[in-house]
């Protein structure tokens, strides 16, 4: 029994410290159906539901809708929640996740999200068809948006997956994008989206608008974003950020 516990303990350490860097994992497998998600919280409180639902496309699989609210009546700058995550003291980190988008719209994700005000947005454009739309790095402060990148196209139709990877470092911000289970490492692609801003040092991550996400890792390293697959259905094993 002692030899068990004793085993059992070195794990838990080497856990640990394993994922020392890792700031949140999930595939809200663990979730319920119907509720906001396990280490999640408004970052503001507007209107809307954000709540974990059945993939669209795959009744089996569970994922986060930030909202339920029409493309229109979603973002914050017209009332809709932020749901935030990870830790508001995180400067530089990587963030990969699946993306959703129900429409051809204004989407997307936060960074260094520190309040309602202060923050910077990867934005899903609206581009010349819906399947061409481009992307925005921005940043908001004191009601005001400033335009960081513009204009990178990466042909994200509405209503399929795709999957994405943020490199925030420093000032230097960078975005990686590729179809749904294309199994190219992003660390053997280029960015297609670059920009460059120092003003907010520190925040959490986010989600803005429209979008449903699944199998978001943040962490500071690319080892830090490493997560055991639950076998059959390319989901992660277990949700690290219910451990910080």
């Amino acid at each position: 029994m002692k030899k068990v516990a004793f085993v059992l303990t070195l794990l838990l350490a080497f856990s640990t410290f394993a994922f020392a860097g890792q700031f949140y994992a999930s595939n809200f497998e663990n979730d319920a159906v119907g509720t906001s998600p396990n280490g999640w919280e408004l970052g503001f409180e507007g209107a809307g539901n954000g709540l974990v639902v059945a993939d669209p496309l795959d009744p089996n699989n569970q994922i986060f809708a930030h909202t339920d609210l029409a493309m229109d009546m979603a973002r914050h700058d017209v009332g809709g929640n932020i749901w935030v995550v990870s830790d508001s003291e995180a400067s530089d980190y990587m963030v990969e996740y699946d993306a959703y988008f129900p429409a051809d719209f204004y989407i997307g994700v936060l960074f260094r999200y520190v309040d309602e005000e202060t923050f910077y947005l990867f934005d899903r454009r609206i581009g010349d068809a819906p399947e061409s739309p481009t992307f925005d790095f921005w940043r908001h402060g004191e009601g005001n948006w400033t335009n960081v990148a513009s204009g990178s196209s990466f042909p994200a139709a509405p209503e399929q997956w795709y999957s994405f990877r943020l490199v925030i470092e420093g000032d230097t911000f960078k975005g990686y994008a590729k179809e749904k289970g294309d199994t190219t490492p992003f660390a053997a692609m280029e960015p297609f989206i670059e920009g460059s801003d120092g003003t907010i040092e520190m925040g959490k991550v986010g989600l803005y608008g429209l979008i449903y996400i699944d199998n978001m890792v943040i962490g500071e390293t690319e080892d830090d974003l490493v997560v055991a697959p639950v076998e059959a259905k390319d989901k992660l094993a277990i949700t690290w950020g219910a451990l910080k």
